[in-house]
């Protein structure tokens, strides 16, 4: 076997790259929010050590590659990456791995289960072949740990709280626990400052007599993000109350990408393109 039997371009989109020293490649594993188990992480060291040499890199996207795999080994490893668990993965115009901060599940910021969710959208989507690539990001608070806005798409948990202003004696506890100074009081009662508050539901639990709580629990949804050459933040789209919602939310958008993004066009610049507003409008139609 040799590269000019190869369709490079074809194994770089199975997350085989071709380095610049002959007939050797990086291999580019699958790991959804950057988990594996110990297991999984000792049979990759293994493999690194039987059919390249030795070293592994962690890559900004929460994956590992293997560097130095010869092309005439590229089979047997993908074989043994596969039975580990651990198979390759997504490069070139693909949706690629979708990355995560730990969520609720440990961190205590967390409102969301990022590791669920992020999951969930790489059954859905990961390896999708789209005009151009395409990187999903979920952040469980609007911390925002795992930078959604530095993304094409993002997700990030909210909780929009819920004050019982008929029982606040308007102690005023609860304007010293928000970190957006967002909760204030007006005529001896707590008042939200919806301007103000970004949803990030550290209220809810400091009310001495326990009368903040939660409407509800959802998601917010960034579209068009980058870093780069020409790094630009993200925009809001829209906030899903359901996971149902933001995958559907989540369709919409890499169909609408299929069709208006140019081949190589960066999502970001697509939509400098078309507009955002025009874009936002398309996607949040009914139907």
């Amino acid at each position: 076997m040799s590269l000019e039997k190869l369709d490079v371009a074809s194994l770089k989109k199975s997350g085989y790259m071709k380095q610049k020293q002959i007939d050797l490649f990086v291999v580019r594993l699958r790991m959804p929010c950057g988990n594996l188990t110990s297991e999984q992480l000792s049979g990759i060291s293994e493999l690194a050590k039987k059919y390249g040499t030795g070293n592994v890199h962690i890559t900004t996207r929460q994956g590992i590659q293997i560097p130095n795999i010869n092309i005439h080994d590229l089979d047997a490893i993908t074989k043994e990456l596969e039975d580990n668990g651990t198979p390759p993965g997504s490069c070139g115009p693909r949706v690629r791995n979708i990355i995560a901060c730990p969520g609720n599940s440990e961190c205590n910021y967390g409102i969301i289960d990022t590791y669920e969710m992020g999951g969930s959208l790489d059954k859905e989507f990961f390896g999708e072949d789209m005009p151009v690539k395409i990187k999903f990001a979920v952040t469980g608070c609007p911390n925002a740990c795992a930078k959604p806005q530095e993304n094409d798409l993002g997700l990030m948990g909210i909780l929009k709280p819920l004050i019982n202003t008929d029982e606040c004696t308007g102690c005023g506890t609860c304007t010293f626990m928000c970190p957006e100074k967002a909760i204030v009081i007006e005529d001896d009662r707590a008042t939200i400052l919806w301007d103000k508050c970004n949803l990030c539901g550290a209220c809810v639990g400091t009310c001495p007599s326990d009368l903040i709580g939660e409407e509800w629990k959802g998601y917010k949804i960034f579209a068009g993000g980058k870093i780069g050459k020409h790094p630009k933040l993200g925009k809001e789209l829209t906030d899903a109350k359901s996971e149902k919602e933001a995958f559907a939310i989540f369709r919409k958008i890499i169909n609408w990408s299929k069709k208006n993004t140019k081949t190589g066009e960066r999502f970001g610049d697509c939509l400098d393109r078309v507009g955002f507003e025009k874009f936002k409008k398309e996607i949040l139609k009914q139907g």
